[in-house]
């Protein structure tokens, strides 16, 4: 997620996987695109074709949501030897501070500045670590990231430990059991609450991430992308010409998973590692992250109220293209201004603090040893 990963540097530092920076650069546009042709869709009556068109792009780019989880699950789970307090505090400092900015920009934007007041510190602190604010519904995606980064120690030692074969066995594993939650209650059967909360913990999808980045063979990825292809041509069908598909095809559909695989493996065939790496996806891969925080608010607010941006003037592309453009430029803008400077010094004042409360513990642990 975003352009922070670390890990420990072999003598010979290997090729740099570009394919990662364009998946990132992919991901950020899509993640504007599925919210613009989300709002599209509430101007559009639902059962018409336009409608229906709409839906076509809403799965198309809501593959973003996998595709962010599982850039992390490949960037991170290889790593080794890295030490599981640097790993939470890097974490901390990288992820946890620009998401804490802009949920209070957030809320203030609605609330008032007087949310900032010490008096309520309590309470912002209480609501942040309820879930994302109903301001920015989306940051439900860094949540959900956040909890797989407590996962994952355990899930390096795991997939690290594994040989090849077990490693297959658990992807099927994984997609058996997505299709199971996905699909029995079209049967009448609610799956347990255990299973449900597995799937929906999108650590599949971080696993799917750093299987095919690192133990996918060539027939695994031909697999994938025949499945995805399928999968995706399957689901535009029932989209077009059915209406029940609501709850089985988004999020960790297996159908959807496919046809996400599909994608990261066809970009890493056509990015191979090694590769130059162009200063857009350079530049873009470096803020993604904070374009993924701030997008919200510039579409719905900057894009839609201020520019009154009309996402359907011009036909089903013209006034979407329009609104994914000016959202896209104005949270780059947004997003490096806020990067250098509050985000900036926070994580300084952070990284110092830190720095001293290490000095202080390990003086201490000498004195006791």
């Amino acid at each position: 997620m975003g352009g922070y990963h670390t890990g420990t540097f072999p003598a010979v530092k290997p090729p740099r996987k570009v394919y990662m920076d364009v998946l990132r650069v992919i991901a950020t546009v899509f993640v504007i695109c599925v919210h613009t042709v989300a709002l599209a869709k509430t101007t559009a009556a639902p059962g018409t074709l336009l409608f229906r068109v709409l839906e076509v792009f809403n799965y198309t780019f809501l593959s973003c949501n996998l595709f962010f989880v599982m850039i992390s699950g490949a960037l991170l789970l290889p790593v080794k030897g890295e030490r599981c307090r640097d790993f939470f505090a890097r974490r901390f400092i990288r992820v946890f501070i620009p998401l804490v900015v802009y949920y209070n920009l957030y809320v203030c934007a609605k609330e008032g500045i007087g949310r900032l007041a010490p008096s309520q510190w309590g309470l912002m602190l209480q609501r942040f670590f309820i879930g994302p604010p109903v301001e920015a519904p989306h940051l439900w995606l860094v949540y959900v990231i956040i909890w797989l980064y407590v996962l994952t120690p355990f899930l390096r030692y795991l997939v690290q430990n594994i040989p090849d074969p077990v490693m297959n066995g658990v992807m099927l594993v994984i997609f058996l059991l997505n299709a199971y939650v996905t699909y029995v209650p079209l049967f009448g059967v609610t799956p347990p609450a255990v299973l449900s909360g597995i799937v929906n913990s999108y650590a599949g999808a971080f696993l799917l991430g750093y299987y095919l980045a690192n133990r996918a063979g060539k027939r695994a990825e031909n697999f994938f992308l025949a499945a995805g292809l399928v999968s995706y041509l399957i689901t535009c069908y029932v989209i077009l010409f059915h209406g029940w598909y609501d709850d089985y095809i988004y999020n960790n559909a297996p159908t959807m998973m496919f046809y996400a695989a599909a994608v990261f493996v066809l970009i890493k065939r056509l990015v191979p590692c090694g590769s130059k790496e162009s200063p857009f996806v350079r530049v873009i891969g470096k803020y993604s992250y904070s374009i993924l925080l701030i997008h919200w608010g510039v579409l719905h607010y900057a894009v839609k109220q201020v520019l009154h941006v009309n996402v359907l003037s011009g036909g089903i592309v013209g006034g979407c293209l329009l609104a994914v453009l000016l959202t896209f430029a104005l949270s780059f803008v947004g997003a490096v201004i806020l990067d250098q400077t509050i985000i900036r010094f926070l994580t300084f004042a952070v990284s110092k603090l830190i720095d001293v409360l290490r000095t202080c513990f390990s003086q201490k642990s000498h004195i006791v040893s």
